[in-house]
């Protein structure tokens, strides 16, 4: 009887053992670190290193629609942020306003009007807040600045230049994405401005591939977004690498991912021609590796890739501050803003109105 038990104990154990070992084998990081001329250079497998749930998504706020306070049926919400006490700036292209709510939706204030004078807008493209101003950037080449509360502080123009995104750094320098050429090659320049958007330097280009073929919507395109300690980080979309600039607009460190390409579906093609009738087709047969990301306050990234789930959601990859492909997760709208552990996302109802939900979003490794 014993020796029974002595077995049945030791393969108790043994199947322990093999239990911990096979979970702390899917953890393990398998990718690699390198250095190449000053640049860190991470490469990351195809996989995460933990392909179970290990992030939990619960829905705290939504903020629009009809009913909502402040006249907030958004049609058109081009872009929002929160400020160091979590109140929500939602910029209304539609309606050329700022509408603020605090942290549980309450509507608060609007500010701003559409026109061409000091303190209106007329086609706002992007806002942006860091500590005590709010920067909104407009399609007819302002940039513009208020206070927190919504008074006019001053404006730029941002001359020659076609800036798609812009954002502000801690030091209150201006980053923004130009639309531009680099020789007879159509390019997006990624920029630096001083506080007056007078030209600082030029951090990084991306060359449009095959020029010579046209514009294509399904043309992949890079974004960037400011992380912590005034680093900038800036995708490249066709290739899955992220590259990251530090204060002074050196490259210092380069994140990339293995990925096996995402064709471009029939059903994705007709509904490109009904958005565009002048469509004639793709001479893209795949999705670019990546589309837009979010940069945490922590230093993580969310990438949207174009994988779905079978709900129909994109799936997104999870990286930590150190670059590593931790894990996936699918998300039903487009996430915009990740600080203080809040998810800030742009999503639709029924209707058809643009909504902010915010979810909170929790690890199970902590």
């Amino acid at each position: 009887m014993k020796l029974r038990n002595c077995l049945l104990l030791t393969m108790l154990l043994s199947f322990i053992l093999v239990a911990v070992a096979c979970r702390q084998e899917k953890a393990t990081w398998r990718g690699t670190i390198s250095e190449e001329n000053g640049v860190t250079i991470i490469k990351n497998p195809a996989k995460p290193m933990y392909t179970e749930q290990v992030l939990t998504l619960a829905k705290e706020l939504t903020v629009g629609g009809a009913g909502t306070g402040g006249d907030a049926a958004f049609s058109s919400l081009e872009g929002f942020d929160i400020d160091e006490d979590e109140n929500i700036f939602i910029l209304s292209a539609k309606d050329a306003a700022v509408f603020v709510y605090d942290r549980s939706g309450m509507f608060m204030r609007k500010f701003g009007r559409r026109g061409q004078g000091p303190g209106e807008l007329l086609t706002p493209a992007a806002i942006s807040i860091r500590a005590d101003r709010v920067m909104i950037s407009d399609l007819a080449r302002k940039i513009s600045f208020f206070s927190l509360s919504g008074d006019f502080i001053n404006s730029f123009s941002v001359g020659q230049y076609l800036l798609l995104g812009t954002s502000l750094d801690a030091r209150g320098n201006i980053y923004g994405l130009e639309a531009g050429m680099s020789g007879d090659n159509p390019a997006f320049k990624l920029l630096k401005f001083d506080q007056e958007m007078k030209l600082k330097g030029e951090l990084a280009r991306y060359l449009v591939p095959e020029p010579q073929k046209g514009l294509d919507p399904f043309m992949s395109s890079p974004f960037f977004q400011i992380g912590p300690d005034n680093t900038v980080i800036f995708s490249r979309p066709e290739s899955y690498i992220f590259e990251y600039y530090d204060d002074n607009g050196k490259l210092i460190r380069q994140v990339k991912k293995a990925y096996k390409p995402v064709r471009i579906t029939d059903e994705e093609k007709n509904e490109m021609k009904q958005k565009l009738p002048s469509h004639q087709g793709s001479r893209f047969a795949y999705h670019p590796g990546c589309e837009r990301f979010v940069c945490s306050d922590e230093g993580w990234l969310l990438v949207q890739t174009f994988e779905k789930s079978p709900e129909g959601y994109y799936i997104f990859d999870i990286f930590d501050e150190q670059g590593r492909f931790l894990t996936r997760i699918p998300l039903p709208g487009e996430p915009k803003i990740w600080k203080k552990g809040k998810l800030y996302c742009r999503e639709e109802d029924e209707a058809g109105f643009q909504l902010l939900v915010r979810y909170s979003l929790k690890s199970k490794l902590e």
